[in-house]
């Protein structure tokens, strides 16, 4: 599975959305791809121009494709004139976990809390016999 994030042109997103979502569609399905999930992201202003482009739309496309068809699809994404940046990763966390059936809202994640003392199969460290030196003034 693989993840290709797309900035787009924002004069030719706002006036023909559809014809760039197709033509990007039309790039992955000539090389065989598989297109699982599109998503866009909306209208950002960027942090620095690229190719003299101050905002840009951002689209996310899921897709199954063969290692050997990814390096024609970038390419063909770099000579299309919708595009001005584009990135396309492999994404195996993701095919791993819909294989698997596991969905994780954001707000189920634990992130940031310190384990409890007293759960199982969990090692809490204490310390003891602390001291700090206190510099004297004078």
């Amino acid at each position: 599975m693989y993840e290709g994030l797309f900035l787009i042109d924002n004069a030719h997103a706002s006036m023909e959305w559809d014809t760039v979502v197709k033509h990007i569609h039309d790039v992955l399905q000539k090389n065989g791809a598989e297109i699982l999930k599109t998503e866009k992201w909306g209208e950002k202003k960027l942090a620095y121009k690229i190719k003299g482009h101050k905002r840009g739309t951002y689209l996310l496309i899921h897709f199954n494709a063969k290692n050997t068809a990814v390096a024609t699809i970038k390419r063909d994404f770099q000579l299309s004139d919708y595009i001005v940046r584009s990135l396309v990763v492999k994404d195996d966390k993701i095919e791993e976990l819909s294989q698997i059936g596991v969905t994780e809202s954001a707000g189920d994640k634990d992130v940031g809390k310190t384990p409890e003392p007293g759960i199982e199969g969990v090692a809490v460290p204490v310390e003891t016999n602390v001291s700090v030196k206190v510099a004297e003034e004078g």
